[in-house]
């Protein structure tokens, strides 16, 4: 392990070894020079219809696309128009983590679109012909990929780059930064942002505000301290660092009530894009569960700030807010996933909200100023593990701020020889894959998985100093065990959906049974919904009724969300796909099994 982290703080300044970063330019034809991302661009995104300029398309997280040539009425006629196969899915030999999927959501600026793969190579992909997709270039970060994907808690993911001036911004599994020309594919600069000896990796696309591209880790599981920093992208330094668990002596560690400075390993990392309101200046992230996940007898307390909603400055990295969601949390409801920004009227008053689909089981609106509680309304079929939440405080009505150890409903809290059942399950009512708001309709789209879990909590003991660098323990510290057959409650099917929520009042307008978990969602101004699934089907919903008009099959799976651009005034709709079925998609359709890893971007329109 010395050798490799010798290797790797040999690459902290600007690319200028052969074997940090390779740039590969492919024969394409001759076109005029980008325009500048400039802050005005970024800031009047919508202004830009034809691009989808964010990973979240706009600042505010709506990841809508105000087109409207594909529409319920003709999304039958919808056709592949192009794909093309990325490189990312060698094997690395001898790893944990050996394959990558995609998760990520492709950038498009004036007929080029970028790309990431697992691994974090970035590509730019020249789409203006209308008849094929073809590579411009690919940026070979050259990991050693044995070695990140032993220390990835949870995947081989990246979620996509960002866009800044001339560059374009991206992040590898490693703990690497880049900004790479978006002409040349050169790269300019590469920092270590986060550090993979103490088990930090990088998933999350940056966000970028103003000249700083923000970033934060995962890596909860394997008991990091959470963090989100701030680069200069002028100079590749590091602007500022906010820890999302307070150190001794700020405030919110007494929320740490253990003898061993568990606030060490206690987790909050942040591997989801934040969303950014301009006007408030202020920008909002969702941060993960608590280390270890279910063992909440080896931390009791609130845990702060854990499961939480955080407003901060982006200029200093201040939190100027915060909300938790589940305090204590023994059932792993990490809040990660996007908060999306939405103005509308709520009681006949027009209100600046940010929103949140959250895992635990409900939709929250806030005040993105004050941070006030609005509402909270569940959206999954069956939650368990509290009755509701209390509509003053917006906390759970199970929650007692007078013990240090939170017991929520009876048996739905998994304790050290003790079974827990609780619904929501463990990948909660939504996970990180992301919902949409329809401008047009005022509805916010999500998928849902319905169902519970049933676990025993596990003392895995206190790992002295921080968890990673030796690695020994290969596994997560997760402080779980699968309930024993002899002791587990029946639990209720497993099932998925697609829903529509009222953002004006967070209640619940419309649920459609789906045969597997959707892995995101696109709404359009055409009243069409998109979304894929690990069956390799990718589909079109229609907004008002979430029926299905049309379904292809990309005969592998899909992992990630849609997103919608268009070029020369002809619109398309592009999903990234790769990864493997799981066997909850090989019972549903034995034929996935046969599915090859792969890593493809497909591309359709009329």
């Amino acid at each position: 392990m010395h050798s490799r982290r010798a290797w790797r703080r040999g690459l902290q300044g600007v690319c200028a070894v052969a074997v940090a970063c390779v740039a590969q330019s492919f024969a394409i034809t001759p076109h005029a020079g980008a325009r500048d991302m400039t802050a005005t661009r970024l800031l009047n995104a919508d202004a830009e219809p034809d691009n989808w300029l964010h990973h979240h398309q706009n600042y505010a997280g709506h990841r809508f696309g105000n087109l409207t040539q594909i529409t319920a009425a003709n999304v039958r006629t919808l056709k592949l128009s192009a794909m093309i196969l990325l490189a990312g899915q060698t094997p690395a030999e001898g790893g944990r983590q050996r394959t990558t999927r995609l998760e990520g959501t492709p950038i498009a600026e004036d007929g080029f679109v970028y790309v990431t793969d697992g691994w974090g190579a970035l590509y730019k992909i020249d789409l203006r012909s209308g008849r094929r997709a073809d590579f411009v270039w690919k940026m070979d970060p050259r990991i050693d990929k044995v070695w990140a994907g032993d220390v990835a808690c949870c995947g081989v993911n990246n979620r996509g780059a960002a866009l800044w001036k001339d560059q374009v911004v991206s992040i590898a599994l490693d703990g690497r930064m880049f900004a790479v020309n978006k002409e040349s594919g050169q790269v300019t600069w590469e920092r270590t942002v986060a550090d993979p000896s103490i088990a930090e990796t990088l998933t999350a696309a940056p966000l970028v505000v103003g000249d700083l591209a923000i970033v934060g880790p995962a890596g909860a599981e394997f008991g990091i301290r959470g963090w989100l920093e701030a680069t200069d992208l002028n100079t590749g330094n590091a602007a500022w660092r906010t820890y999302t668990i307070p150190a001794k002596g700020e405030p919110g560690n007494e929320t740490w009530a253990d003898p061993y400075n568990a606030w060490e390993t206690g987790g909050a990392s942040i591997w989801v894009t934040g969303t950014y309101d301009p006007v408030a200046k202020l920008m909002y992230w969702g941060t993960g569960n608590p280390a270890p996940q279910i063992d909440a007898e080896y931390r009791p307390g609130d845990n702060l700030f854990t499961d939480s909603l955080l407003a901060l400055d982006p200029a200093t990295g201040k939190i100027k807010w915060y909300f938790q969601y589940t305090p204590n949390d023994p059932f792993d409801y990490d809040e990660v996933a996007e908060h999306t920004l939405i103005d509308i009227d709520v009681g006949g008053q027009m209100r600046g909200l940010v929103t949140h689909v959250a895992r635990n089981g409900f939709f929250y609106g806030f005040d993105r100023v004050s941070g006030e509680f609005v509402y909270a309304k569940q959206y999954p079929n069956l939650v368990t593990w509290t009755d509701g939440i209390d509509p003053k405080s917006g906390k759970p009505l199970a929650y007692n701020p007078r013990t240090a150890l939170q017991q929520y409903n009876p048996g739905s809290v998994p304790r050290r020889g003790v079974v827990g059942v609780f619904c929501p399950a463990l990948p909660g009512g939504k996970n990180w894959e992301p919902s949409t708001y329809s401008r047009t309709l005022r509805t916010v789209f999500t998928p849902s998985t319905e169902g519970c879990s049933a676990f025993v909590a596990q003392n895995e003991g206190h790992f002295e100093g921080k968890l990673g660098g030796t690695f020994k323990k290969r596994t997560m510290w997760d402080g779980r065990a699968a309930a024993p057959a002899t002791t587990q409650r029946p639990l209720a099917q497993t099932g998925y959906s697609i829903n529509a929520l009222d953002p004006r009042s967070g209640q619940l307008k419309t649920k459609v049974m789906q045969e597997t978990k959707t892995w995101g969602l696109v709404a359009t101004a055409g009243g069409v919904v998109f979304g894929g699934n690990q069956l390799g089907d990718f589909s079109a919903f229609d907004a008002r009724t979430l029926s299905t008009l049309w379904t292809f099959n990309v005969g592998t799976p899909i992992q990630a969300p849609p997103m919608t651009f268009a070029v020369n005034g002809h619109q398309y709709v592009a999903i990234m796909a790769g990864g493997t079925a799981g066997p909850a998609q090989r019972m549903i359709r034995s034929s996935t099994q046969f599915f090859t890893p792969s890593n493809y971007v497909f591309f359709f329109s009329l």
